[in-house]
């Protein structure tokens, strides 16, 4: 039996439910037995799951101890994907199960040693684990993607300048980058369609109807396979610097990228240092016409 414990909240957006829900496919796939237990509020999103959601304050330890006792199977392996979970949280699975597998950015914790440490994409490259007291699965080839996007074929005609451009920025939009990513392009490029992916945890909605001209078009709640046909529709996106970059990148989509966590800076890193990626720093919006 594999328990994913994870979260989607309005704090931390749906990136990690987004790879998580990669790994549960490809697990139940392979014929496991797989259920996901998520800390979730009302931005958990209506998609489509390959296995059993259980929906759980996991990150209390005494909801999780009382969710541990009822279990069963006491050999189970255990993933967490979190931003939320304290190190205790982490030490109370680790004793409960056979295998732990903490999926990690950015050396957010000293987990427990003894565990497994998947870093899915490039940050793992420039960070110093500790490979002695941890087992170490990282870089872009083990990177969690959704199905649609493992079945994807690369867009191959891509206008320039573009035609058709994505804004896409997660879950949630604290910083209101979206206000001022969409108003430089209403008011520089009219012509050009723009579509912006809005998050649950959006709270500036009512502006962004305002700014919007009639090439602006607004998508929500989209499941994978929308989100991989709207990516296969456009020639240039301007997206965070997460999960979506490498759904991007696998559907072949040109991209600049904005940092909107402190745990991106190192997938940035990579993209930017291999693949050529041009980063735009949150001072510098107004020059996103610089770079399509």
């Amino acid at each position: 039996m594999i328990y994913i414990f994870t979260e989607a909240l309005v704090s931390t957006g749906l990136g990690h439910l987004g790879r998580c829900t990669a790994l549960a496919e490809k697990l139940v796939e392979n014929d496991k037995n797989v259920h996901l237990v998520v800390h979730t509020d009302e931005s958990f999103p209506k998609w489509s799951f390959p296995c059993e959601i259980i929906k759980e304050k996991w990150i209390s330890e005494s909801n999780l101890n009382v969710f541990l006792q009822n279990l069963s199977d006491k050999t189970q392996t255990f993933y967490v994907d979190s931003y939320k979970a304290s190190l205790d949280i982490y030490h109370i699975l680790k004793k409960q199960c056979s295998e732990l597998i903490c999926i990690d950015d950015d050396k957010r914790l000293d987990y427990p040693i003894g565990s497994t440490i998947l870093n899915p994409g490039y940050p793992g490259l420039f960070l110093e684990y500790d490979k002695e007291n941890y087992k170490i699965i990282t870089g872009k080839e083990q990177v969690l993607l959704r199905k649609p996007f493992r079945n994807v074929k690369k867009k191959q005609e891509i206008k320039t300048p573009p035609k058709k451009i994505l804004i896409t920025l997660g879950g949630s939009d604290p910083k209101n980058l979206s206000i001022e990513i969409l108003q430089t392009l209403v008011n520089s490029y009219p012509n050009m369609e723009k579509y912006l992916v809005v998050g649950p945890g959006f709270t500036n909605c009512d502006e962004l109807q305002k700014l919007a001209d009639e090439n602006t078009f607004f998508y929500r709640n989209l499941n994978a396979e929308r989100m991989c046909n709207l990516m296969l529709q456009m020639d240039f996106a301007i997206t965070a610097g997460g999960q979506t970059m490498y759904e991007l990148d696998i559907c072949g989509i040109p991209m600049v990228v904005i940092e909107t966590a402190e745990n991106q800076r190192y997938n940035i890193r990579g993209f930017v240092e291999f693949q050529g990626v041009p980063e735009i720093k949150l001072n510098q919006l107004n020059r996103i016409g610089d770079f399509f």
